[in-house]
């Protein structure tokens, strides 16, 4: 910018010298123009007397030649334009005037020209004028005067030269001067264009800059204000930024957010890892992610229609996800373009199993229940009959208490499971003697083992920071488990140990064992292996496993099970140190 503005004052400089030198040139010429005017006319006042006063052409010749050709030259014509006399050293006596110049005199009007006289000679300036006389036949002569106006003269040119050198060194300091007077002048400007490249850069810090000019220390200032303006929104921006893709990154939910044409327009890791695909979806076809079947038809269907809302529920991976369409029309997003839709995918899988659990608990539970219910309202009906023997009643009366007592194990077990889904529900949590437990269980469970021909037998010590009925819950429900499933004559074995790491608990029969495809169900809730093999009278109900089960979840214990078909099993329940409940007493 500087060289240009500095070319285009200096062009405009430099004209506006030089057509100052030329009118100076101009006025000089004029001024030696005007003069020699002045000259011819006085002369002309001076000699056109004595002209017409001239007694012969040759007195007139006389005079004329006479007069010195190097201050004045004159020329005396007749009046049809032939030479009569001049004072110039050069033979004459051939030149004539031209004939419309001639007819112009006649007519009495003078006629002034800048030539060179007669075709010869310097440039002079010319005063043709008819001066009336007797000596001439048509009544007048026409007399000729020049006079030199120095354009040949050395002080012309030294004039001229003069001129063009005053010009040149003119320009070539008013060039000097202007660059430097620009190069202070935009100094500040340069400033602020450094000042404006770091802006774009990215760098707002504080500008500290004092400009000579005050035109120009306001633009400082206010592109220092902007600059601060812009770092303060820049960093509002990156923080709610950041804030903004730690909240969606780290969100369970899986999002993601498309346009009209249902191309991705944001998604978040969780959405990524539902569909197994690659962060950073951005401008990907919905349908090349999600894939197109009946679950997915249903989310374009929505899309489509505008539907916002529970859309569907879609399985992936073994996950059950609820997807919704969140977006409204009139939050949408302006730099997203186009009205698109925002759809988020729940993770339900816990509900939708809790959901099963629940049907089928209640549809196991039904069925426990409504055995027992039809034997007592069988029985109860035969005993209502006539003629019914005291064997048959007793009979009938053993069969109802019998089932009555199974009904109640059951509703026991239901409300201990009901209850144990609360996990917070008080624990009297304290250090537990496992050896004092096991007597316990055994001793309630005599007349059980007595009934079916199984011992029982508590060896080793140890303790367990835990809630003592929890415990005993856990080991009385394996322990009658063994009994139940047991041979005659069998045995049932629990073994106390205790380590610096963990407490273990281990019950070994002499039982039927279970089948390898069974292990891994037995702690469902109402699943028995094979209820006819079992040869105890109490029924099972199938629920006493799963106690244990969650029990040992809640306090970070294992289960290890070791079973062979016809030999027997062994139930572990190993107690972790580092997975008790201690911290929470």
């Amino acid at each position: 910018m500087k060289q240009k503005l500095l070319r285009r004052i200096l062009l405009i400089s430099s004209a506006v010298f030089f057509v100052g030198v030329v009118i100076c040139f101009l006025l000089f010429v004029l001024v030696n123009i005007i003069g020699a005017r002045h000259t011819l006319d006085n002369v002309a006042a001076e000699y056109n007397g004595t002209i017409a006063s001239a007694e012969s052409l040759d007195s007139l010749a006389e005079r004329v030649e006479s007069t010195e050709a190097s201050l004045l030259r004159i020329s005396v014509f007749s009046s049809d334009g032939a030479m009569i006399a001049d004072n110039s050293t050069e033979d004459m006596s051939d030149v004539t005037l031209d004939d419309d110049l001639a007819a112009q005199l006649a007519q009495g009007d003078s006629v002034y020209r800048m030539q060179r006289l007669y075709g010869m000679g310097e440039t002079l300036y010319v005063l043709y004028n008819a001066v009336p006389t007797d000596l001439d036949e048509g009544g007048y002569l026409i007399v000729v005067y020049g006079a030199d106006i120095d354009f040949n003269d050395i002080n012309f040119w030294a004039l001229a030269g003069a001129c063009l050198v005053g010009w040149i060194v003119i320009t070539i300091a008013t060039y000097l001067l202007t660059r430097n007077y620009i190069v202070s002048a935009t100094a500040s400007l340069d400033k602020l264009r450094v000042m404006l490249e770091n802006v774009n850069k990215g760098n707002y810090s504080e500008i500290d800059y004092k400009s000579p000019y005050r035109d120009v220390q306001e633009i400082v200032d206010n592109i220092d204000v902007a600059a601060r303006n812009i770092n303060d929104t820049i960093k509002e921006l990156k923080n709610e930024q950041i804030k903004n893709s730690f909240i969606l990154s780290n969100i369970a939910q899986g999002v993601v957010a498309v346009n009209d044409k249902q191309r991705v327009i944001i998604s978040n890791d969780a959405f990524s890892d539902i569909f197994g695909s690659v962060p950073g979806l951005v401008g990907a076809q919905l349908s090349d992610v999600i894939g197109e079947d009946d679950d997915t038809k249903k989310i374009f269907d929505a899309l489509k229609e505008g539907r916002t809302g529970a859309v569907t529920e879609l399985t992936r991976s073994g996950k059950t996800y609820r997807v919704e369409n969140v977006a409204e029309p009139e939050h949408w997003p302006e730099a997203w373009g186009a009205t698109g839709a925002m759809l988020l995918f729940t993770d339900i899988t816990f509900e939708a199993n809790m959901s099963k659990l629940r049907s089928e608990f209640f549809d196991n539970a039904s069925h426990e229940l409504k055995t027992p219910l039809t034997a007592i309202s069988g029985y109860a009906e035969l005993l209502g009959s006539k003629g019914l023997s005291a064997a048959k009643r007793d009979k009938c009366v053993s069969e109802i208490r019998e089932n009555a007592s199974g009904m109640l194990d059951l509703i026991n077990n239901m409300l201990k499971l009901s209850k144990l889904d609360v996990s917070d529900r008080p624990r009297d949590l304290q250090e537990t003697d496992l050896a004092e437990v096991c007597r316990s269980v055994v001793e309630k469970l005599q007349v059980q083992s007595r009934e079916a021909d199984v011992t029982i037998a508590c060896s080793g010590e140890a303790s367990v920071f835990a809630d003592k009925d929890d415990v005993y819950s856990m080991i009385s429900n394996v322990v009658s488990n063994a009994i139940k499933y047991n041979k005659r004559g069998g045995s049932v074995t629990i073994s106390l140990r205790q380590t610096d790491d963990a407490a273990s608990v281990t019950v070994e029969d002499t039982g039927i064992g279970i089948a390898p495809e069974h292990i891994g169900r037995i702690f469902d809730r109402f699943y028995k292996v094979d209820t006819a093999r079992t040869r105890s009278k109490a029924l099972s109900t199938g629920l006493g496993l799963s106690i244990v089960k969650q029990l040992a979840d809640h306090y970070g214990a294992k289960i290890q099970v070791e079973s062979e078909v016809g030999k027997g099993t062994r139930v572990s329940i190993v107690f972790g140190r580092g997975n008790d409940l201690s911290d929470e007493a």
